[in-house]
C-alpha cells in the first residue's frame, strides 16, 4: 500500500521554513539593482527639487533607507522606480515644510527685516536660474511630475508617483508646462 501513497511532485514548493539569510540576500539584491539603475536619475530629480547637491544626496540616501525598511517589513513595491521617486518627492516636500517653519521661527526670533532667501540670490547667479525659478513657482507635485517626465518616465509611472489618476496628471502637467512657458517668456528666456 505504501507504493500507492501520494507523493509530492518535485516541482512543488518546499514547506520547509524560509532561510532568513536568503531573504536578506534577495532584499540586498533588489536594493543594489535599484541603486545602480536609479540613483543617478533620483539624485538629479532631488537636486532639481531642492537646488542643493548635499540635500539631494541626503534625500536619495534616505529614500534608499526607506526601501531597505520596506523590504525588511516584507513589502516589496510593485513599481520600484515610481515608488522611489514618490518617496523622494515626499521627503523633499517634508524637508521644504520644515525649512519654511524654521525660517519663519528664525525671522521672528531675530526680528530682522525681511531679506531675500540665500537660495534666491544663488539662483540669480546660476546660468539656468530662470528655469529653476520657473520650476520653483510650480506646486511640488507638478514640479515632480515635470522632472520625472524629463527623466523618461511614462504617464502611468508619473501618476503613481504623484498619487493622481493618469488623466489628472496629464492635465496637471499641461498646466504646469504652460505656466512655466509663460514664466520663461516673461523673463525673456529664449530656447
Amino acid at each position: 500500500m505504501e507504493e500507492d501513497a501520494i507523493r509530492p511532485l518535485s516541482s512543488e514548493p518546499s514547506l520547509a521554513p524560509v532561510d532568513a539569510r536568503s531573504v536578506v540576500a534577495a532584499n540586498a539584491e533588489i536594493v543594489m539593482r535599484a541603486f545602480e539603475e536609479h540613483s543617478g536619475k533620483l539624485t538629479s530629480f532631488a537636486y532639481a527639487m531642492t537646488r542643493d547637491r548635499d540635500v539631494a544626496d541626503d534625500l536619495v540616501q534616505e529614500t534608499f533607507l526607506r526601501l531597505v525598511k520596506e523590504l525588511g517589513a516584507g513589502r516589496t513595491p510593485d513599481n520600484t522606480p515610481a515608488w522611489l521617486f514618490r518617496v523622494c518627492a515626499n521627503l523633499a516636500t517634508s524637508r521644504g515644510r520644515r525649512v519654511t517653519v524654521a525660517q519663519r521661527f528664525l525671522r521672528s526670533v531675530r526680528s530682522l527685516p525681511d531679506q531675500a532667501p540665500a537660495d534666491v540670490e544663488t539662483l540669480r547667479r546660476e546660468t539656468n536660474s530662470a528655469l529653476l525659478a520657473g520650476l520653483a513657482t510650480l506646486p511640488a507635485d507638478a514640479r515632480a511630475a515635470l522632472l520625472m517626465a524629463s527623466q523618461g518616465f511614462n504617464g502611468r509611472e508619473i501618476a503613481e508617483a504623484v498619487g493622481k489618476s493618469e488623466m489628472a496628471t496629464r492635465t496637471m502637467m499641461f498646466r504646469a508646462r504652460e505656466k512655466l512657458r509663460v514664466y520663461l517668456v516673461k523673463e525673456e528666456v529664449h530656447s
